[in-house]
């Protein structure tokens, strides 16, 4: 587990939970696929009662084209089809998505039991949302939609894996806005921090912590070791970055990505990580290598974090490399 937040590192309630189906555990698919079963009826178990399936392919499934409004998706429900499909409905001219960059884009799904919307960020006034493509966190259809496209295109995605419900098939239209490759490390400016505060050393490209003598500040600290020469963090997007956390009392790590050998992404500002986390980072650029000292009222509060071995009167100190955002 990791001790990023006190309720889950990676929420699912992404744009008020507009992004739910999209964030789920799946195995990374390799291609893109298309299904080309004819439109016969057939029937789908999903709930009570039984649904008829009148549109079994991408072929019967129309979406506009009008890139600068909202994505309609019509067709003659239910939808049901016999595998995962992609299909682009609107070539970009941008750069490729490749695997591992950071993938920003709008979003329309609607369930295919009657086309009625489940789910979209148009309108919401927030950043775009983003994920890793290619990662083994995202629905595997979500990959196959992204993953080899340009980014300006827009891209229709069939699944029957994004939902509770077995047999229930959820189709997406994806706008993509963005690809960003993530850093290897900080790049900006170097920082010298005040005195007091802990000592940030590095190996290989890995920073290691020691501690001062004397008590944990009572306030959060945000300080700068490198500050990173891209653009500003906004509250609602999703980061990427490496990271080492420690206790203050004992200079004992308890959690390192670099020690796991990657990167971790979570959207930032919105309660998906520790208070300290989403005050500390908000506001820094990308590329900023940051040093956090985060007291327990903006960590784990008073139950502390006993899986990681954090009391409720622990003081944690984190190096955050932030390495993108979008």
């Amino acid at each position: 587990m990791s001790p990023l937040s006190p309720r889950r590192r990676r929420t699912t309630a992404v744009l008020g939970a507009l992004l739910v189906v999209l964030l789920v555990s799946g195995t990374v698919a390799a291609a893109c696929g298309s299904d080309s079963s004819s439109s016969t009826d057939t029937t789908v178990d999903a709930s009570t009662p039984t649904t008829v399936a009148t549109t079994t392919s991408l072929e019967g499934v129309t979406v506009s084209t009008d890139l600068a409004t909202k994505p309609t998706i019509t067709f003659d429900p239910s939808y049901a089809g016999t595998e995962d499909a992609v299909e682009v409905v609107v070539a970009g001219t941008g750069p490729v998505v490749e695997e591992g960059q950071l993938v920003t884009f709008d979003f329309v799904s609607v369930t295919g039991v009657d086309g009625s919307e489940t789910g979209t960020n148009w309108g919401s006034g927030g950043p775009s949302p983003s994920v890793i493509a290619g990662s083994s966190g995202v629905v595997p259809v979500v990959n196959q939609a992204l993953v080899g496209q340009p980014v300006g295109s827009r891209v229709l995605a069939a699944t029957d894996q994004a939902g509770q419900v077995p047999g229930v098939w959820t189709l997406f239209v994806f706008d993509i806005k963005a690809a960003v490759t993530p850093l290897d490390g900080p790049q900006g400016e170097p920082v010298t921090p005040p005195a007091g505060l802990p000592t940030v050393t590095e190996d290989d490209g890995t920073p290691s912590l020691d501690m001062p003598d004397g008590d944990a500040p009572t306030e959060l600290v945000v300080q700068p070791l490198v500050k990173g020469d891209g653009a500003v963090v906004e509250a609602g997007q999703t980061v990427v970055v490496n990271y080492v956390g420690a206790k203050w009392a004992d200079g004992s790590v308890f959690d390192s990505s670099f020690e796991r050998g990657a990167p971790v992404d979570f959207l930032i500002g919105q309660g998906s990580v520790i208070a300290g986390w989403d005050e500390g980072i908000v506001g820094q650029t990308v590329g900023t290598r940051l040093l956090l000292v985060i007291p327990p009222d903006k960590g784990y509060g008073t139950n502390g974090n006993p899986n990681a071995g954090i009391s409720g009167t622990d003081t944690l100190v984190f190096v955050v490399d932030i390495l993108a955002a979008g």
